[in-house]
């Protein structure tokens, strides 16, 4: 069963991630079975899954929805970013490995282009790899699971269309202090620089999402019991298993 649940659920879940899959929107067990060509047992554990990771909310006794997004939310998720993060650096200053540090170091020196779709969606792949690589080094499972579900759940809100705008070096040149930080095994250092990039971040997001959606509201409103709808700037359907 697992050999069938994991290919569904990591295709539905990067489908929930990069919005293919609308937020807000519900659907059945034998809707999503349909959708990915899979019977409704894997659709139930991959359900599960997910649920438990905050991207599919459970609808007691119709089905279940794609959890919806709001200001409130991405504001969670910022401050979770803050008190976990610093420490995620200060660790794997420590405890990281010299493979690790190279591919930090490669990962780190990524800038999108201004204007090219592909690039920016490059971008917010390789800024995850980033920051869960970071704490993939801490050798702390539980830490890893914190931070690579923070990002992402917070991917879901870039992937939608909220911009970086031309923040490209200010971030590349954050994300290298960290990891200078790191290879220099200065825990302190890479503590306080990865606070900076957070609340850096915080500052940038601030007016672009308010701009974008309104504080505690869902970006959409499930106005359709189907999956055969799509959102702006994303492919015109989720990809099949």
């Amino acid at each position: 069963m697992e050999s069938v649940v994991e290919p569904l659920y990591r295709s539905v879940r990067q489908d929930i991630v990069e919005c293919e899959l609308t937020p807000g929107r519900a659907f059945s067990e034998a809707e999503l079975g349909r959708l990915y060509n899979a019977s409704r047992t894997p659709v139930r554990e991959a359900c599960r899954r997910l649920e438990h990771e905050g991207l599919i909310r459970i609808i007691p006794f119709r089905g279940y929805m794609i959890a919806p997004l709001s200001v409130a939310e991405f504001h969670d998720l910022e401050e979770m970013q803050l008190i976990f993060e610093p420490e995620a650096a200060a660790l794997a200053a420590e405890r990281a490995n010299s493979d690790e540090l190279a591919q930090m170091k490669e990962l780190a020196t990524y800038e999108y282009r201004v204007g090219d779709r592909s690039s920016y969606r490059e971008f917010i792949q390789k800024n995850y790899q980033l920051h869960t690589l970071i704490a993939q080094s801490t050798r702390n499972k539980r830490l890893i699971e914190v931070v690579s579900n923070i990002h992402i759940r917070l991917m879901r809100f870039f992937y939608l269309g909220l911009p970086f705008d031309s923040y490209g070096p200010a971030l590349v040149a954050e994300h290298i202090r960290i990891v200078d930080a790191i290879c220099e095994r200065n825990g302190q250092e890479a503590r306080c620089r990865a606070s900076e990039h957070i609340r850096m971040a915080m500052e940038r997001s601030a007016s672009l999402l308010m701009s974008a959606i309104r504080f505690g509201e869902a970006v959409f409103d499930a106005n359709s019991n189907s999956l055969d709808g799509t959102i702006p700037n994303t492919r015109s359907r989720a990809r099949r298993t």
